[in-house]
C-alpha cells in the first residue's frame, strides 16, 4: 500500500490518464532491462502444457550450444505448471549464470536467402542493406528455413543442429500457445477481458500480423515450389506459428562496444536456452523478483561474431532457486504482458519507481460519467478528478472551503471516485456469460478453458489495482479529515 504522502505528492506533481493505445506486439518487444545496455522481447514459458522435462539436462544442451557454464542449470517444474530455470548450486552477486554465444542463436541479419528476394550472395551481417523493422518476418522466415530445409547426414550430427531440433522440440503445444495471445482470440474473449487498451492493441497488432503471414507464405511458396507440392492452408499455419513464437521469445540487443559506443541498428536474436528463463518485476524486492540481469559482452565494433548474451545474479541466490529476470516495459501493465508474451504477471501491491519516464507496473480502466480513464494504485488521473469535481458540484456536494484547501481533489471527491472504483473492482468479479453459439466441445477444450483462465487471471489484475487505488484514496480522505479535526 503506497503511503499517503506519497500518494499525494505524485497528484500534486503531476496527475496524468495513461494512454490506452500501443504499438504491433512483435514491434514493440523492445525493452525488458532499463539497467541494461540491451532490452529483450518475449521469453516466458507460462502454460502447463510444455513437453516433459524429465528427460531433458540442460547441460547437454549447454554443450551444444557452446553456453557456459555447463552444470549450473536445470529445467523445474513450477508451481501452477509453469516451467522454470533453477540452479542446482549458490551463487553470488555478479556471478554468471549463463553465456551463450550470439553466432549459436538465430540472429535476423541471418535471413534465408529466399526471403525478401536476398539472393544478391552479399554479406548477411551488412548493416546497409538491414532494414530494422522486418525483423520479425526474418527472424520467422529463418525458422521456416530451418525446418524446411533438405538436412543431409552431416547436419543432423552436428552438435549446433541436434541443440536446435532439441530446443524446437521443447517449445510450447502450438495450440495452447495460439490460446494464449489474445491477437488469435475471439470477440467475446477478448470482451470477457473487461480491458479496452487490450481489445485496442489486438485491433491493431491484427491486419499487420495478418500482413507478415501473408508476405512469409508467398516467399516460402515460391521457395518450395520446385521441390515439395505444399497446401497454402498447411503454409499459412506454419507461417503463423513461426511469428507466434519469434512474438514471444526474441531477444533484443544494442550493437555497441566495450564502451558504449553504438556502431549499428539493434539485433534481434532468438537464444536457446536463455529463453526458458521467465519474468520476475525489477520493482518487486521480495519472492519473485527479478535476481538476475542480463547483456552482451565481447562485441566489437562492426563485429558480433565472437559476443555472448550473458546472463548474471543481481544479488546472491540460493541453491532450488529459479532465475528470473525483468522484461521490462513490455510486460507492464498486465495487459500489455497478456498481449505480448501470453500471461498475466503478478500483481504487485505497491510499486513506487521515482520515474515518471518509467512504464507503470499495474493499471486498470475505469468509467466515470461515460468517459474511461486509466489508473494506478499510486497516482490519480488529472481528467478523472476534473470530472469527479464536476459531478460533485452538479449533485450539490461541492465544497468551496476544502477547494482552497486542496484543490480539485477534496476528501468529497477522492471518496466519490474510491466508491466508483470499488464498483467497478466487485463487477469484474461477475462471471462473464458464456456465448451460447460456441458449442460444448469448443467450451470444454483445452484451448478454450486457457483463454478464458487469462482473460479472467487479467480481470482478477485489474480488480486488484482498482481496490488498492480506491483503498488510497480513502486513506488520502480520512488522513486530510484527521488532520483538519487536530487543527480545530
Amino acid at each position: 500500500m503506497a503511503p499517503i504522502n506519497s500518494f499525494m505528492g505524485k497528484f500534486a506533481e503531476t496527475a496524468f490518464a495513461l494512454s490506452a493505445s500501443t504499438e504491433r506486439n512483435y514491434h514493440c518487444m523492445e525493452s525488458r532491462l532499463p539497467r541494461s545496455s540491451m532490452a529483450i522481447n518475449g521469453v516466458s514459458h507460462k502454460t502447463s502444457s510444455s513437453p516433459d522435462i524429465s528427460s531433458i539436462s540442460l547441460s547437454d544442451m549447454c554443450q551444444m550450444f557452446r553456453a557456459t557454464p555447463t552444470d549450473l542449470l536445470y529445467l523445474s517444474s513450477q508451481t501452477g505448471g509453469e516451467r522454470g530455470v533453477c540452479i542446482y548450486s549458490s551463487i553470488e552477486k555478479g556471478d554468471v549464470i549463463l553465456s551463450i554465444p550470439i553466432s549459436s542463436c538465430f540472429r535476423d541479419d541471418e535471413p534465408p536467402k529466399w526471403f525478401e528476394g536476398d539472393d544478391d550472395g552479399g554479406d548477411d551481417h551488412d548493416i546497409n542493406r538491414y532494414n530494422p523493422s522486418g525483423w520479425a518476418s526474418r527472424l520467422a522466415a529463418i525458422l521456416l528455413d530451418h525446418e524446411f530445409s533438405n538436412k543431409n547426414s552431416a547436419d543432423l550430427l552436428d552438435s549446433l543442429e541436434i541443440g536446435r531440433e532439441t530446443w524446437k522440440s521443447m517449445l510450447p503445444d502450438r495450440n495452447i500457445l495460439r490460446a494464449s495471445l489474445p491477437v488469435h482470440w475471439s470477440e467475446e474473449f477478448l470482451s470477457n477481458t473487461k480491458c479496452t487498451a487490450l481489445e485496442l492493441a489486438v485491433d491493431s497488432a491484427y491486419f499487420a500480423r495478418a500482413n507478415a503471414v501473408m508476405q512469409l507464405q508467398e516467399e516460402l511458396k515460391q521457395a518450395l515450389f520446385e521441390e515439395e507440392n505444399v497446401d497454402d492452408d498447411f503454409l499459412r499455419q506454419k507461417c503463423g506459428d513461426a511469428l507466434d513464437i519469434v512474438q514471444t521469445r526474441t531477444c533484443r540487443v544494442e550493437r555497441t562496444c566495450e564502451d558504449g559506443a553504438q556502431w549499428g541498428p539493434p539485433l534481434r536474436i532468438l537464444a536457446p536456452i536463455f529463453d526458458f528463463i521467465n519474468h520476475g518485476s525489477m520493482r518487486n524486492p521480495g519472492t519473485g523478483g527479478a535476481n538476475a540481469a542480463f547483456g552482451v559482452e565481447g562485441a566489437k565494433m562492426s563485429d558480433m561474431n565472437n559476443a555472448n548474451l550473458v546472463v548474471r545474479a543481481i544479488r546472491d541466490i540460493e541453491e532450488g532457486e529459479e532465475i528470473l529476470f525483468d522484461y521490462g516495459d513490455s510486460a507492464r501493465p498486465a495487459w500489455r504482458c497478456l498481449s505480448s508474451y501470453g500471461f498475466v504477471p503478478d500483481f504487485l501491491a505497491s510499486v513506487e519507481t521515482g520515474d515518471d519516464d518509467v512504464a507503470i507496473e499495474n493499471v486498470a480502466e475505469l468509467w466515470m460519467n461515460g468517459l474511461r480513464f486509466d489508473v494506478d494504485p499510486e497516482s490519480v488521473p488529472y481528467d478523472l478528478v476534473e470530472v469527479a469535481a464536476a459531478q460533485a458540484l452538479l449533485d450539490g456536494e461541492s465544497n468551496d472551503e476544502d477547494e482552497e484547501k486542496y484543490g480539485l481533489l477534496t476528501p468529497g471527491v477522492a471518496r466519490s471516485i474510491a466508491r466508483r472504483a470499488t464498483d467497478s473492482a466487485y463487477r469484474l468479479l461477475l462471471e462473464p456469460g458464456i456465448n451460447a453459439s460456441i458449442d460444448n466441445e469448443d467450451e470444454e477444450s483445452p484451448e478454450t478453458i486457457h483463454s478464458e483462465s487469462l482473460a479472467a487471471s487479467l480481470r482478477w489484475s485489474q480488480y486488484s489495482v482498482l481496490l488498492s487505488f480506491a483503498e488510497n484514496l480513502e486513506r488520502f480522505s480520512f488522513q486530510a479529515q484527521q488532520n483538519e479535526a487536530e487543527k480545530a
